[in-house]
């Protein structure tokens, strides 16, 4: 949901069953903070006049203090994607078989029969006309004799002289399928905050230390390297390994102006610092 321009300090925040979560204390271009939560903007769902309201899975932001008020502990569920690749039938291709129709004379000898008429006139010994031949008798007219024969008919007759047999054989072929799967990495923000004034008090007595040849850089200067190596140090990339083995790694990852030479003191303390190897050092008075 695109929030930009429309937060503001005070805007109630709610959840889908109506329940009220508190107000926006103050908000960045990622977060909003309510009552020292940091809620990130992907967990608002709506917003609606005066009411922001949060999504089933923003919920967590609120309910995980909840818990850990009464139970004493607080659980970060850790999500990661992973590959499932199956298989599905597909056309991959084809094979095209044409037919062609040719056209041929053929020629079929057949014997036909027919009849010929020949007319030929008779002199007969003179008779009486018998009573059965007076019918037209003395008419004109003409006497249709029909001639038959035979003709030839002809009809095709469609028939199966060969065939072309296409055999599909299954191949086995092995492929690698690449793509890639997000992980939630727990936010280390809270622990951080608990140190931030030990780092405070580093950057202030290393200042201290240089005396005449100190830098004009403040504290929010140089927290940003203290952080960078605060959260590597609870980077999965980085278990188990300790700074000097890490930190051409970080260095090559460094893309800031001032040159690491520069900041690696700042990196390094938030790195040690976060893995715990300066827990039992007490700040001075």
């Amino acid at each position: 949901m695109d929030l930009k321009g429309k937060l503001r300090k005070g805007l109630r925040i709610f959840g889908s069953d109506n329940r009220e979560y508190g107000t926006i204390d103050r908000y960045d271009d990622q977060y909003a903070y309510v009552d020292q939560r940091r809620i990130p903007m992907s967990a608002f769902e709506r917003m609606d006049n005066d009411r922001l309201y949060i999504g089933d899975q923003g919920r967590q932001y609120f309910e995980t203090n909840d818990r850990a008020t009464a139970e004493g502990e607080i659980r970060v569920p850790v999500r990661e994607e992973r590959l499932n690749v199956e298989k599905r039938q597909g056309e991959m291709g084809s094979v095209d078989i044409r037919k062609d129709v040719t056209t041929e004379q053929v020629n079929i000898p057949v014997e036909l029969r027919h009849e010929e008429v020949t007319v030929d006139r008779v002199n007969v010994k003179d008779r009486p006309v018998a009573a059965g031949e007076m019918a037209g008798a003395f008419e004109e007219g003409t006497i249709r004799v029909p001639v038959r024969g035979e003709e030839a008919v002809v009809q095709k007759e469609a028939f199966v002289t060969g065939e072309v047999v296409v055999d599909r054989d299954v191949k086995t072929e092995r492929q690698t399928i690449s793509d890639t799967v997000r992980k939630e990495r727990v936010d280390v923000d809270e622990n951080y905050q608990r140190d931030r004034s030990w780092f405070e008090e580093h950057f202030g007595k290393r200042k201290s230390g240089l005396g005449a040849n100190a830098d004009t850089r403040t504290f929010a200067d140089a927290e940003p390297h203290y952080r960078r190596g605060y959260e590597a140090a609870h980077d999965e990339r980085y278990a188990g390994r300790d700074f000097a083995d890490v930190e051409p790694e970080l260095r090559r990852a460094h893309t800031g102006g001032e040159s690491w030479e520069h900041l690696r003191e700042e990196i390094r303390e938030g790195f040690d610092r976060g893995r715990g190897q300066r827990t039992t050092e007490r700040r001075t008075s």
